[in-house]
């Protein structure tokens, strides 16, 4: 799976560091997108620009003054995945353009870190994945 955007693909001037922000990116996505339609109830559509939107943020994200690692942000990426798709459903939801249904309710109803926190198995399996020693 891979993010359609032009500013997802490689350019002659982008440097290493940007190169590993956006291989994160890329390595993390399958995640994002089952939290966003599996979790969140979104459509494929939406999710697809909502992580369009994700990735813009995990740049700039990444590219603060003090910021560490790429692959040591993952965990905020997915808190941010996870915000994003709770403030977008609640707008869909509260504008009547969708119904709600239990599970979606049920994950709306919990802080979007304590939700990022039970795909930390699943981050904690890709960085295993990613293991020299694997």
């Amino acid at each position: 799976m891979e993010i359609s955007d032009e500013s997802a693909h490689a350019t002659p001037t982008e440097s290493a560091f940007e190169l590993e922000v956006r291989a994160v990116f890329q390595d993390t996505l399958g995640l994002i997108h089952i939290a966003l339609v599996a979790h969140y109830g979104m459509l494929d559509s939406e999710a697809n620009e909502l992580e369009k939107d994700l990735y813009l943020w995990f740049v700039r994200f990444c590219m603060r003054p003090g910021s560490g690692n790429p692959k040591e942000s993952r965990s905020f990426l997915l808190v941010a995945c996870c915000q994003f798709a709770r403030e977008y459903q609640k707008y869909v939801i509260g504008s009547g353009l969708r119904d709600s249904n239990r599970e979606t309710a049920k994950i709306l109803d919990r802080e979007p870190g304590d939700v990022a926190r039970d795909f930390t198995k699943s981050l904690d399996l890709l960085k295993f994945r990613h293991h020299p020693d694997a």
